[in-house]
């Protein structure tokens, strides 16, 4: 995947990789974006159903492939229904998990959140309704749905990476984008992640460019927040202890440049960084490559994220490891949290 990644971003130069990118190109135009195209216009002419529940439901999603910082957002927008004493199911197609304890990201949320009951089903209008027979929700939150038109819901918040906020300015699979750019008009709210790593000036950019021909869109920016650092044995230790401190970094997730980033912000010295496929299943031969690679590298440490870290812990010899360490992110709201409460307010209102 990082491979692919070079290719569509123009990373990778030469006479291979710019036909690799003619390939996909044509893949993605003659293929891929007239059946986006038209599953859209049938929805849209209401030729293809889409259902209602019950209860209010608000999708939390993204119209780029890649990590955008939906479960972050997923967990804050659970912990703002909490507070406000909403009961709260989340319903999830469990993309690459089992049926039954669903992918890293929902064992992120499970614990991180284990309060808030998860129902797991591809169909997400099947889903839905057993999730209020079952618990009879306030609110539904939808998991990764914008895409999804066959179950509405009351509110779409959409995140977009600062880091990549168009998707290389081409659909899958020439660039990052699930769906053209256009979509978007059907988004209540967008959320622009990472919105720290970029500067005011592209930021500035970003949002002037998501705000052109639009009216009474909310824009909210936030920032992945580091929370804690633990031990293998799940002890929390000072985020302080990072600062000029060795360190191997190493994750599966959809934006993996982002978290040597973040160990950068903290004042760790990241000399050696080693990015798996997102949702990647770690193995015993996994695990033993990266105790011999952080002995290699000659880090003090190896520190990777929560959502690696909750596969992870299944190996008994993993948690006894004292040189390994993960790092809790949390999303914090900076611009529009009042704006994005009373959107998400007047769900129930």
């Amino acid at each position: 995947m990082r491979e692919l990644q070079k290719i569509i971003s123009g990373e990778r130069k030469g006479a291979v990789a710019e036909l690799m990118r003619l390939l996909l190109y044509v893949q993605a135009v003659a293929v891929y974006k007239p059946i986006i195209n038209l599953r859209n216009r049938l929805y849209d002419k209401q030729w293809l159903k889409s259902y209602r529940l019950g209860v209010p439901v608000i999708c939390v999603g993204n119209i780029t492939a890649g990590g955008t910082g939906k479960t972050p957002m997923v967990v804050w927008l659970c912990r703002y229904l909490l507070q406000h004493g909403k009961k709260v199911v989340l319903l999830s197609r469990g993309y690459k998990g089992s049926n039954k304890t669903g992918n890293d990201e929902i064992q992120m949320i499970r614990q991180t959140l284990p309060e808030v009951p998860v129902v797991i089903d591809p169909d997400r209008v099947r889903g839905g309704r057993e999730a209020i027979e079952k618990y009879h929700p306030d609110i539904i939150v939808l998991d990764d749905g914008f895409q999804h038109r066959r179950l509405r819901r009351n509110l779409d918040i959409v995140m977009i990476d600062c880091t990549c906020p168009f998707g290389y300015e081409a659909l899958l699979p020439r660039g990052l984008l699930r769906e053209p750019l256009e979509q978007l008009r059907r988004a209540d709210v967008l959320v622009l992640s990472r919105a720290d790593l970029v500067s005011t000036d592209e930021l500035d950019a970003i949002k002037n460019r998501l705000n052109a021909g639009e009216t009474g869109k909310i824009i909210a920016c936030c920032r992945h927040k580091p929370q804690a650092l633990f031990r293998a044995d799940d002890e929390e230790i000072p985020l302080s202890q990072l600062s000029g401190r060795k360190v191997a970094a190493f994750c599966g997730i959809g934006n993996p440049e982002s978290f040597p980033a973040t160990l950068n912000q903290l004042g760790a010295k990241v000399i050696a960084r080693k990015f798996l496929p997102d949702h990647v299943s770690y193995d015993e031969t996994i695990v033993s490559q990266l105790s011999q690679w952080r002995q290699d590298s000659g880090a003090d440490w190896l520190v990777t994220t929560q959502k690696d870290w909750v596969k992870l812990k299944r190996f008994p010899a993993v948690r006894k490891w004292r040189e390994l360490h993960w790092l809790k992110i949390e999303l914090d709201v900076t611009e529009g949290q009042e704006q994005l409460g009373r959107k998400i307010e007047l769900t129930w209102q």
